[in-house]
């Protein structure tokens, strides 16, 4: 049973999605059933794998270079303990919309299905697989409102991130010319020899991968897609990208980077440097972006390049401080995006608008919802006892640490701004109430939020963890610092 748990964690998702469209009455309880069946799973092992086992299961028997491998280890068990406890809440949350039906459950299994099968894959091109697989299921939840602007955005979505993961699949090309096997360990073991004998073409793949990821992430300036889509998207689905789903780009960046790469002089001098370049531009292009927004959800999108920024920087400085920042962050904005994100579906809904200035006095008609948004905002903009304050303190002491003062001048200036859209916001929500038609949601839904139970618990839930996350660190620390751990352990000195 231990041995199999892999692929019971993909299939368990997966086979639910196909369930769903069997049935009309119980597609939330096959769909909550099947999520919480694959956290038992891997909680079953996760204190193993945290202290430095791992597990491996080969498909059909076949091991690998010529089967395919899924491995569960530190990193790979970091990420999707992400995507299946936040996918669950995303699942809780839709409960109340009635007009999601079958076809939205089981695209939504199917994204999820598909982001376990990238973070747990050791095969590449089936990495490129499961991660074309997201992108359709994506492509179609953004669109499923139906609406001119969600098809429209969906549609940019659909062609950006066809180009990313082309480039993506042209540099596995190169790697499998080069090493003869598509297995990621297999191929790592034959680096030296390909990048002493062809540097030009390891340079290249490296090249294409990392472009292709950087269009997935939305780094500057390869962002075009992002803001509509996480704007224009239901307000769970924008949860799902901002907090979900472009994590799964930062984690392939690091997977195939450090698994394939790090043992090459290139990656350890240049690459370090141009991915510091890139989040600094991207962390100051999203902030100031944010500044002039006035719709919120578009806000909440730009604030996501924004954070994505701060990710790079601390990745980009590449030591183990600056690397447990960075994934602690990770988690930290996946909590604190998706918290934003729940709550301004709720306001949407209520108010009526998706302008800011429309949400004046919403305090007044939901506190809690209210409270729950400050917190997150503060925990954005990086104000202590919030978790975002912690994650962004380790990244800062890594850049002092690695002589990198400037860094941090950045990160301050870029605080400054975030500070200044999220006061914005919580000024106008505290604001006397005025009067004002409605404006087109596109999508959203009408219901009616005010003491519900599944809308609002996710929120609570999460908001408990910004606090709890911001007041003790270590807990947040101790699951991100045995992936760290591995990371460096594939780095020669």
């Amino acid at each position: 049973m231990v041995v199999h748990i892999p692929i019971l964690i993909i299939i368990s998702p997966l086979l639910a999605a196909f369930l769903v469209l069997l049935t009309r009455k119980y597609k939330i309880i096959l769909s909550i059933a099947s999520l919480i069946a694959s956290i038992v799973f891997i909680s079953i092992q996760s204190s193993r794998i945290l202290y430095g086992d791992k597990i491996t299961y080969h498909l059909g028997g076949w091991q690998g270079p010529l089967g395919i491998n899924l491995v569960v280890d530190e990193l790979s068990l970091f990420f999707s303990l992400i995507v299946l406890g936040l996918g669950l809440l995303i699942v809780v949350y839709s409960i109340p919309e009635r007009h999601y039906g079958r076809t939205y459950y089981f695209l939504l299994l199917i994204s999820l299905s598909s982001m376990i099968g990238v973070i747990y894959t050791a095969d590449i091109f089936n990495m490129y697989v499961f991660y074309e697989l997201l992108s359709l299921a994506m492509y179609l939840l953004i669109a499923y409102p139906k609406t001119g602007v969600t098809l429209r955005a969906s549609f940019n979505y659909l062609i950006m991130g066809g180009v990313g993961l082309s480039f993506f699949l042209l540099g596995v090309g190169f790697l499998y010319a080069m090493t003869g096997t598509l297995d990621i360990f297999h191929i790592a073991e034959k680096m030296s020899v390909a990048f002493n004998s062809n540097t030009r073409m390891v340079l290249m793949s490296f090249v294409l991968i990392a472009t292709g990821m950087g269009i997935k992430i939305a780094m500057f300036p390869l962002h075009g897609w992002l803001p509509d889509a996480h704007s224009m998207a239901p307000s769970p689905i924008s949860a799902l990208l901002s907090g979900v789903t472009v994590k799964i780009g930062i984690y392939v960046l690091i997977r195939v980077t450090y698994s394939i790469f790090s043992a090459e002089t290139f990656f350890t001098i240049s690459s370090h440097a141009i991915l510091m370049v890139l989040g600094a531009g991207t962390l100051l292009f999203g902030a100031s972006m944010a500044l002039v927004q006035t719709d919120l959800k578009r806000l909440l999108a730009y604030s996501t390049i924004n954070q994505l920024g701060i990710v790079l920087i601390g990745l980009g400085i590449g030591t183990e401080l600056g690397l447990i920042g960075a994934l602690f962050h990770v988690l930290n904005h996946a909590i604190m995006k998706s918290t934003l994100f729940f709550c301004a579906g709720i306001m949407i809904a209520e108010a009526g608008t998706r302008e800011i200035k429309g949400l004046s006095g919403f305090n007044r008609q939901q506190p809690a919802i209210t409270f729950a948004f400050v917190i997150a905002s503060l925990g954005m903009i990086g104000i202590p006892p919030i978790n975002g304050f912690a994650s962004k303190l380790l990244i800062c002491l890594a850049a002092i640490e690695a002589g990198y003062t400037v860094l941090v001048v950045i990160i301050l200036v870029a605080s400054a701004i975030s500070a200044a859209y999220y006061f914005r916001v919580i000024q106008v929500l505290f604001s006397s109430p005025l009067e004002h038609s409605p404006i087109p949601t596109h999508g959203e839904g009408q219901v009616v939020h005010r003491g519900n139970f599944f809308r609002a618990w996710p929120i609570y839930i999460l908001t408990a963890g910004c606090l709890l996350l911001g007041l003790i660190p270590a807990l947040g620390i101790s699951l991100v610092k045995p992936a760290v751990g591995l990371l460096l352990s594939h780095v020669v000195p």
